[in-house]
This record gives structure tokens, sequence and C-alpha cells, in this order.
């Protein structure tokens, strides 16, 4: 009896040690997909093992997404499938954890990532699985991607898009400047920091960004957010874009628009546009209460790559 006691003690107290290390190990994973890397819009975060692939799998036939990145802003990947789809599932290899975004039981589908400001890996890769109707989930695709320097800042407005051409972001201040690739800085300190593509010259960036730095002046009113195709550079699907802006760390609710926005040229949209052209997507007002001229904390990058762009040398003939 006292040895059948003894044994009884120690088999608890293996019990609660071991229970207590494992519950130990699953604290100590660092599930920072959502905090360090990106969100998906409507997509659930799911802290645990990134499913694995079933015995009779769909197949990811064809993926494809931006392979360069900015920290705020977007990336819209484009997905086939060889069956009808339920949901997705987007993580970061190495990375613990995933999102599970439905989809509407479709073979062709995108989605659109949004990037974290703080993002701070320069490289790395976007892993995808989807899952079917039936509950089968594919095999992980990946798509590896690279981030370009580019301010975040208290105000920042970026644009995505999914193909190799000249596609242009204009943002008009409530004093009516327009910050756009020929007036790349405002007198209130608006940066185009990122102009992607310019007359053709394909970078592969596939990226603008608008930034107010720490010593921009955030005037108070409203803003006005146009995107412009410049030139289809022989390219004649259709460019599918997208648009986000943050203050503050936080995506602005728009007063026009949405926030993102996602939209789309044709190739015969391409008009060699300049000021006061494009399509106006979005529109939002930053109160008097909240604009603010100095004295963020919020640590800005700076892109350097403009000393090595080629610039615009020819306008379209109506603005010359």
């Amino acid at each position: 009896m006292k040895n059948l006691l003894k044994f009884t003690v120690l088999f608890l107290l293996f019990t609660v040690v071991f229970t207590s290390c494992n519950k130990d190990e699953e604290e100590a994973i660092n599930y920072n997909l959502e905090s360090d890397y990106f969100t998906l819009e409507n997509a659930t975060y799911m802290k645990e093992t990134f499913p694995e692939i079933s015995s009779t799998a769909p197949v990811i036939e064809n993926i494809a997404g931006n392979p360069s990145i900015l920290a705020g802003g977007s990336n819209p990947i484009q997905l086939r499938s060889n069956a009808e789809i339920a949901h997705v599932f987007v993580g970061v290899k190495d990375v613990a954890g995933y999102l599970k975004l439905p989809i509407n039981s479709e073979e062709i589908f995108s989605f659109l990532i949004l990037m974290n400001q703080n993002i701070t890996a320069t490289n790395f890769d976007i892993k995808v699985a989807v899952q079917d109707t039936s509950g089968n989930v594919s095999e992980v695709s990946y798509i590896t991607v690279s981030l370009i320097q580019a301010g975040t800042g208290r105000l920042q407005v970026s644009c995505s898009w999914n193909q190799l051409n000249d596609v242009d972001l204009h943002l008009i201040e409530p004093n009516q400047e327009e910050i756009y690739y020929g007036n790349g800085m405002s007198t209130s300190g608006g940066d185009l920091d990122v102009d992607s593509n310019a007359d053709c010259s394909i970078d592969n960036i596939n990226n603008e960004n608008i930034t107010y730095g720490d010593t921009a002046v955030i005037q108070s009113g409203e803003y006005i957010v146009n995107v412009d195709l410049y030139a289809n550079c022989n390219i004649d699907d259709t460019t599918n874009y997208n648009i986000t802006a943050y203050y503050e760390g936080e995506l602005i609710t728009p007063t026009f628009g949405t926030n993102p926005y996602n939209g789309s040229f044709e190739a015969t949209d391409a008009d060699g546009g300049g000021a006061g052209d494009g399509e106006t997507v979005l529109k939002f007002v930053i109160p008097a209460t909240l604009a603010k001229s100095y004295g963020s904390e919020k640590t800005v990058l700076k892109f350097n790559y403009a000393t090595d762009k080629p610039k615009r040398k020819v306008l379209s003939p109506q603005k010359l």
C-alpha cells in the first residue's frame, strides 16, 4: 500500500511537471505574423501549426504576387487551383501561426496582403495553401519577397499593382498642391519616394509611395487620391491596383471610396497623364484636432533609389 501511494504521488508530480513544460513551450512560441509582417482583411489569425497536405489534395496551378513590398503597402496575390476553394491559408516560412481567409468556392481568385508599417524583415517567403470544399488541403506554394526601403511616416499613401507597366499615384493636399511624378515633394513635405516603372523603364517594384516624415506639415482638410495608368508598356491584360492610406499607424476611414481600395485599368486607359489626371479613388479628411507638424517619434525609412531611377523625359502632348 505504501509503495502504491508513493507511485501515485510520483505519477501526479510527473504529470504536473509535464503539463507545465508543455504550457511553457506553448507560451514560448512567438506568434508575431500580424505584428511583424502582414494582415489580411476578413481573415482569422490561427495560432497553431500550418495545415498539412491532405492525401487527396487540391493543386495550386498558378500563384503570382509582387516580388517587392513596402512597409505599409500591399501585395495583391492571384491564385488558380484545380478545385473549388473554401479557404486560403497564408503565412510566412519559419514563422508561427497563419491567416485563414474564407473564399466563396472559386478556382480562380485574388486577395490582398496588407504589409505592416513596422515590418523590418528584408527578405522572406510568403507561404500559401488552399483548402477545397471537401476539407482537403493543398501542398504549400511560396512567394519570395524583398522589402524596398520607403517612408512610412505619420501619413502614408501607397499604391501597388500587378502588371509590368507604369501606374502613377497622385495625392492632392488640402491647399490643392498635387504630389505626383512631376512634383515629387510638396511644400508641406509630402514626398513621392517610390516611383516605379517610370516611362516603362521596368524595375519590377510595381509600387508607388507618398510619405510625410517627421518634419512634414500635416495639413488639416481634405486629401484626394488619384490613380492613373500613364503607359501600358505593351501589356494588353487588365491591370489591377490597390490603394492603402494610413494616418498615425491606422488605416484612415475615407469620406469617399474604400480603404484599402481595389480598382483596375484596361490597356486602352493609358493616357500619359500629368497633373490633374487619373481616376479619383479615395478621399479622406484630416481634422484640425488631429493635424500635426512636428514631434512624431515614428521612425521613417527614406527610400534611396531616386538617384538611380530614370526620370520621365516626355509628357503627353497635352501637357507640353
